[in-house]
């Protein structure tokens, strides 16, 4: 019977990240871009409830998404 064998030694362990890299998306354009979805998002429910009428609604969604995201970078 053959004796037994210690099992592969483990690779070594990856190298951290590199602390310089840059962030996928700050919180700042995070924050603008969720209030521009919840924006586009109110206005086309309530014109939907409106007007029961879904170009419109998303013709308004897509106005306040837009409205959102050109007038809240400054504000933030």
């Amino acid at each position: 019977m053959p004796e037994p064998t210690s099992p592969p030694p483990l690779p070594p362990p990856s190298a951290p990240p590199d602390p310089a890299a840059p962030e996928r998306l700050s919180l700042r354009w995070a924050l603008i871009l969720l209030a521009a979805i919840v924006a586009g998002l109110v206005a086309g429910l309530l014109t939907f409830a409106q007007t029961h009428n879904w170009p419109a609604a998303v013709t308004a969604a897509l106005a306040a998404s837009g409205a959102a995201l050109m007038g809240l970078p400054p504000l933030v």
